[in-house]
């Protein structure tokens, strides 16, 4: 007396292929997008700067602690407060000294260096990126969907 069991195990083979899909695009797509999303919508970033490296399924995002925009006057404001200084004449090209003072003597003479002691990214705002993408990863990393595909 023998007795035979058989198990499909095509089914199960294909639940576990989404699954792995499923976490795969979430690496390579998802966590880009949440970032993105987090700098826009709760940050108020017109264009956050965002890295993704799909192959690796890594995303990184830049998080400035000012826009874009009054990162780039900034450091144009530094540039023109670098050129007035005397010991910044000596090595300019022509090789001539100035004979009158540069029109941006208001802006050099009111630049002080910007320092400060805080965080980029307050305690409060951490703790909402946290949130934002344990959310996503219960949103979109969800075994049920997997079987009902």
């Amino acid at each position: 007396m023998s007795i035979q069991i058989q198990i499909d195990t095509k089914s199960l083979c294909e639940t576990i292929d989404r699954m792995i899909e499923t976490i795969d695009h979430f690496k390579r797509v998802d966590i880009g997008a949440g970032l993105s999303d987090f700098q826009v919508d709760d940050m108020h970033r017109n264009r956050p700067f965002t890295m993704r490296s799909r192959a690796r399924g890594t995303a990184t995002t830049k998080i400035r602690p000012h826009s874009l925009y009054e990162m780039q006057r900034s450091a144009g404001a530094f540039r023109r407060y670098r050129r007035a200084l005397p010991k910044y004449e000596a090595f300019i090209a022509s090789g001539k000294k100035r004979r009158r003072k540069a029109k941006y003597v208001r802006t050099v003479e009111a630049y002080r260096p910007h320092t400060s002691a805080r965080p980029i990214l307050r305690a409060e705002m951490l703790a909402t990126l946290w949130d934002r993408m344990l959310k996503l990863r219960d949103e979109k990393i969800n075994w049920a969907a997997v079987k009902e595909k």
